[in-house]
């Protein structure tokens, strides 16, 4: 069998050594500006309040599962939610309205 050259170890005299290693410079190429300049995604507040909404659901119903609330306590948050997604879309109206 080769031995692997790349694998060998040499003894060299740290004074041997140049104090100068080579660095890495960033080049910036055409494909990194085009992707510093694309537009940023914006997510309606709408959308938003709706993700956070069932997020929060789905947290209720996973409590529920590994059994940390009762069946009643999980009608009870789910209600709450309701409630609260009502008012929010009641406020927008009324803001819209205005």
């Amino acid at each position: 069998m080769r031995e692997n050259e790349l694998l060998k170890t040499t003894d060299v005299e740290p004074e041997n050594c140049s104090s100068a290693a080579p660095t890495a410079v960033p080049v910036e190429t055409d494909a990194d500006k085009t992707v510093s300049e694309s537009p940023k995604i914006e997510i309606p507040e709408e959308c938003a309040e709706a993700f956070i909404a069932a997020v929060e659901i789905g947290y209720y119903k996973e409590f529920y599962r590994q059994g940390l609330i009762t069946a009643d306590e999980l009608d009870i948050l789910l209600q709450l939610q309701k409630k609260k997604a009502d008012s929010k879309k009641e406020k927008n109206n009324d803001l819209s309205a205005a």
